[in-house]
């Protein structure tokens, strides 16, 4: 038997910017039903903070250490979670997992499910650690078919325990769609300035493809600790007037739709939420095969999918989108526009988060939980 949970606290590492930011941001932005969703950050806040906050949803920056294990913010959540007493302790990434679960069942927290945002690099002591830790989760959430997959694979989580829910997208009206010039092949990359999203490899790829006498035009919107590497490499290569790094930008699709490419050339992806925001904008895609992309994208039809994003491959290809020409790259990006529209929806995302949650959440948890919710979290 269940009952519909009164209170989730959805926990994060940091609340500032990134793809479980913004999934956090669409869930607030849905119509309020009898559940109660609210955000808590670990370490600090920023930007989706401040935009939850606008939106008139609880949130809670703990401001505690984030890396594992951190027994501070376990203590933390413990207090701040017996004070919620939420029904529902749903733990987004690595470190709030970690910390999480166990806080949650120290507190007497009902329902406890975990959700994995990307593809690990576990060590085998890792692995064995997020076994055990799993145990206490009543299910752990993977947001692509191939999460999902490696934590079976890996043996962290069991099959009976693994569900995938892909993230929810806003797409971009699709009449806001920008004509990109037609002398030049302008590309967009949107994320995290980080190694793991490879964007070196994008700016040396523009490097090559500006040597094979292709005007190329690259826009790196984001902010990371790559940024610094990044602007030396731009200097060294000579492309301060080709490639552009505007930094994070509370709305991309801007740049995005004045583009005629997108390209993720990720070492790792759980899902990428940016590339099917790209594809709502109307553009094809170049994406690698690591991760969530091949669930999204068809190579060949909506984009291309490479094995590797090393910097001559992404030339190769870029360089075979630029002799297709903008009106084929125009008809490409339409279908991508199909291809994701409706996919992922936002509502939809929300109805089946909820529905989950019912799943788990037994009768005897229903009650007065979360009764002091908005002064515990301001």
């Amino acid at each position: 038997m269940s009952a519909s949970p009164q209170s989730v606290v959805h926990l994060l590492a940091s609340l500032d910017f990134g793809g479980v930011e913004r999934r956090m941001e669409l869930l607030a932005e849905q119509p309020a039903g009898d559940i109660r969703h609210l955000f808590c950050a670990i370490g600090g806040g920023g930007n989706a903070e401040r935009r939850l906050q606008s939106l008139g949803a609880p949130v809670r920056c703990l401001h505690q250490p984030t890396a594992i294990p951190s027994p501070a913010a376990i203590l933390a959540l413990i207090r701040l979670l017996r004070r919620l007493r939420p029904t529902v302790l749903h733990a987004h990434g690595a470190e709030a997992n970690f910390h999480g679960l166990i806080a949650a069942r120290l507190a007497g927290v009902p329902v406890r499910i975990a959700e994995e945002i990307g593809i690990p690099t576990h060590s085998a002591r890792a692995r064995r650690v997020f076994r055990q830790l799993y145990r206490s989760a009543h299910c752990v959430v993977g947001i692509s078919d191939a999460v999902t997959g490696w934590l079976v694979d890996s043996g962290e989580v069991p099959p009976d325990k693994a569900i995938r829910i892909y993230n929810p997208v806003k797409l971009p009206d699709r009449h806001d769609r920008q004509a990109a010039p037609e002398d030049e092949l302008r590309i967009a990359f949107v994320g995290r300035l980080e190694a793991v999203k490879n964007p070196l490899a994008l700016v040396e790829a523009a490097a090559l493809l500006l040597a094979r006498g292709i005007p190329v035009e690259l826009w790196l919107i984001g902010e990371g600790r790559e940024r610094q590497r990044l602007e030396a490499l731009v200097r060294a290569l000579g492309l301060d007037r080709r490639v552009h790094l505007p930094g994070y930008q509370a709305h991309p699709e801007a740049y995005v739709r004045r583009c005629h490419l997108y390209v993720q050339p990720s070492r790792s992806e759980g899902f990428g939420l940016a590339l099917v925001e790209a594809m709502g904008c109307g553009l094809p895609v170049v994406a690698t095969t690591l991760g969530g992309a091949p669930e999204i994208v068809e190579s060949g039809v909506t984009g291309w999918l490479l094995p590797e994003a090393t910097p001559a491959a992404l030339a190769d290809v870029l360089e075979a989108a630029w002799r297709l020409g903008p009106r084929r790259l125009e008809s490409m990006g339409e279908l991508a526009r199909g291809a994701v529209e409706g996919r992922f929806e936002p509502a939809r995302y929300k109805a089946r988060l909820e529905t989950l949650y019912r799943r788990f959440t037994p009768r005897k948890a229903k009650g007065k939980h979360g009764k002091d919710t908005d002064s515990a979290l301001s």
